[in-house]
């Protein structure tokens, strides 16, 4: 086992003043309410997203304290440990940002296995990145810049850099990081033992405006995993852990996906399964496609507890990149395309403007296709039944309507979940219809549910009066009553536990349940499909449903109707 001076950084940090702004993870929050300082904390927001002002007051060399468990904290590290190259990419990136993920690499990674930390300006213009960084760097021995000629976007730019790597492990990370101690080790060890595991350490919150860095214990990681959505959007999720199951808050956990910032990987072995997607554009997708790849192609991904990086997370990019959405989309065609199989529907199904080829190309897939078939990779319904079975899917036979929930025929208003992170609680309202999919994709199943499942399996129950997002209960139990809905024959979406109708307030442009009412039209819905599923979808609304018990016959004479043609404010 290695000895903790065996473990000494090449650089040791500088003695900072324990109360200076913000020391150990500490909050710095701007107490100095001047129209000067007013100023320079919005133009920081505007040109960083987010507050530079205070990411200037904080020491570059800060300590972020060692808040390990104590059992990573004994643990030794078994000798030899691989050597690592860190790659960090950059464009535009705030100095101080930059600068304290480069110097938390270098005072908190052992000099032995720290071999270099490679960063790739991706066509910065902030003139401080030119000249000065390049001075700056020079003094660090083992910090050396890659510049490349225009914008590559972050795929090709991480490419650039593991192209002169020198390191037998790829470490990459953003460029807003900051590394805790002993960060290193754990993965390194992981990879030394079998070289086809991927590890990411925990990725701790930096709040982008008082930069404090969130604590997170092992028994919270244990409960959390990368999944990802039929859309193929990154989440995390509870972890299943068996009851009475003992947590070991110094062993690896596996998960199904990764983020995709930070995470290390063997040299060798990142070439040999086929390094990133050279044809997927700037960023986005590339996670999942790597995740998939991993897992379905013989390596494992894990999230190892005793390993810590903050990570300061922007609501919004601080720049525009070519392409824009678009660009997403051509990503995640090609994911679909090469590794989901005959699963490759439900994404399309929930981004249905992906399948049209006017709209975004996937481009040409014979290399990736060729890679999977010489790496002999598994099919994606193995993924699912042994990575990620909650990744459920409504068999097709068991839609009964799907796509936009449009208001009556001549509305141009939709169902919309306004729900894009797939958050449980969150209540219907009425957008635009937009044919996008997304918030607007709905399915009827023959079980009764309405379920929407953009980034998250959600159903559709009512809340009071409101219709708000819940997790669904099929198919590990039987579809509860408040999740059941029926759709009759003159379009009424009728919730039978509570015999109310769902309903569109045009004057709030909102959803909730009023009392049935046969005329008007604010309680009349159609299902619209732009995805090409209408003629699989048709089923005849004369016939009659089991659903779980509940016989679901398509006439009015299932909604008892007030009188009135009226309906109440909601």
């Amino acid at each position: 086992f290695y000895t903790e001076d065996e473990l000494a950084p090449l650089f040791e940090r500088p003695k900072v003043d324990p109360s200076a702004p913000g020391e150990y993870g500490k909050a710095y929050k701007v107490t100095d309410n001047s129209a000067e300082v007013k100023k320079l904390v919005k133009e920081g927001w505007d040109k960083h997203a987010f507050n530079h002002y205070v990411c200037q007051k904080i020491s570059l060399h800060r300590s972020v304290g060692d808040k390990r468990d104590q059992e990573c904290k004994v643990r030794k590290w078994r000798k030899p440990l691989p050597d690592t190259s860190v790659i960090i990419i950059f464009h535009n990136e705030a100095w101080c940002a930059l600068l304290r993920t480069v110097h938390s690499v270098l005072e908190n990674s052992p000099k032995i296995l720290l071999k270099e930390i490679i960063l790739v300006d991706d066509a910065s213009t902030l003139s401080n990145l030119g000249k000065e960084l390049t001075d700056y760097v020079a003094k660090l021995q083992i910090v050396k810049i890659i510049r490349l000629p225009s914008r590559a976007g972050l795929i090709r730019a991480r490419l650039a850099g593991a192209q002169e790597a020198q390191g037998s492990v790829l470490t990459f990370l953003d460029s807003h990081c900051e590394c805790a101690p002993h960060w290193l080790e754990p993965m390194l060890e992981r990879i030394a033992e079998d070289n086809t595991r991927v590890v990411c350490p925990v990725i701790e919150v930096i709040d982008a405006d008082t930069f404090a860095m969130s604590l997170t214990t092992a028994r919270y990681t244990s409960e959390n995993t990368g999944i990802l959505s039929w859309s193929l959007g990154f989440n995390w999720a509870p972890r299943k852990i068996n009851p009475g199951q003992p947590i070991k808050n110094d062993e690896a956990l596996t998960s199904a996906t990764m983020a995709g910032g930070l995470f290390a990987m063997s040299r060798k072995y990142f070439y040999h399964l086929g390094s990133y997607d050279n044809d997927m554009l700037v960023w986005g997708g590339e996670n999942i496609e790597m995740s998939l790849r991993i897992w379905m192609c013989g390596g494992s991904l894990e999230i190892h507890p005793c390993s810590h990086v903050g990570h300061v997370f922007r609501k919004r990019a601080p720049y525009s990149h070519p392409g824009g959405s678009d660009v997403i989309t051509h990503n995640n065609k090609r994911v679909a395309e090469v590794w989901l199989d005959e699963y490759k529907e439900q994404y399309y199904k929930r981004v249905p403007r992906a399948r049209a080829v006017s709209y975004v190309e996937a481009g040409d897939l014979t290399a990736r296709i060729k890679l999977r078939h010489d790496l002999k990779c598994r099919n994606f319904q193995w993924y699912i039944t042994n990575i990620y079975p909650a990744l459920y899917a409504t068999p097709k036979e068991d839609i009964l309507k799907g796509g936009e929930v449009l208001n009556n025929i001549t509305s141009k208003y939709c169902l919309d979940s306004a729900n894009p992170d797939g958050k449980v609680g969150v209540k219907m309202t009425m957008y635009v219809c937009h044919g996008m999919g997304v918030n607007q994709d709905f399915d009827l199943t023959r079980n009764g549910e309405i379920r929407h499942s953009y980034s998250k399996e959600l159903c559709l129950q009512p809340s009071g009066n409101s219709i708000v997002t819940y997790d669904c209960v099929f198919p590990k139990k039987a579809v509860p009553p408040e999740q059941k809905w029926l759709l009759t024959q003159d379009g009424h979406i009728y919730h039978p536990d509570s015999n109310l109708c769902l309903t569109y307030n045009i004057h709030h442009l909102s959803a909730g349940l009023l009392k049935c009412v046969k005329q008007g039209t604010s309680q009349i819905w159609v299902f619209g499909h732009k995805d090409g599923y209408q003629e699989d979808y048709q089923v005849d609304v004369n016939a009659n449903y089991t659903m779980d018990g509940l016989t679901a016959n398509y006439t009015d004479q299932e909604v008892a109707y007030e009188s009135t043609d009226q309906v109440d404010v909601i």
